[in-house]
């Protein structure tokens, strides 16, 4: 019935579908592993961009930490130069009460009035 040509044919195409089985079956572990690979990056891109998130929150916190710092250093500077300004004052006014304090206080000295008199 079927003549040596078509055996030979028959048995080319066997080998060549078998060939392309193959082919096939290593096409679908490629798949298997390229989605596996597609699942596992996704799950690295989620916990990186958590840590990116996480590390957002700290900065703006370091950030608020430094502002308060700054703002508490600069009220020190104030109360620096407003201690510098009352002692000052302070000591002017220490240096002009030692100078007409006494005369002020105690009067004319009794060896002052007597010179007036005369």
């Amino acid at each position: 019935m079927f003549g040596q040509d078509s055996k030979v044919q028959l048995a080319v195409l066997n080998e060549r579908f078998k060939v392309h089985e193959a082919m096939v079956e290593r096409v679908d572990t490629a798949i298997q592993t390229l989605s596996e690979t597609n699942q596992n990056i996704c799950r690295m891109l989620a916990v990186h961009e958590e840590k990116i998130i996480t590390q957002a929150r700290v900065d703006e916190d370091v950030y608020k930490k430094i502002e308060d710092v700054e703002c508490k250093v600069e009220g020190l500077y104030k109360f620096r130069w407003q201690a510098g300004g009352v002692v000052a004052v302070v000591m002017v006014l220490i240096g002009a009460f030692n100078a007409w304090g006494p005369k002020v206080l105690t009067g004319p000295s009794p060896s002052t009035t007597m010179e007036r008199s005369n």
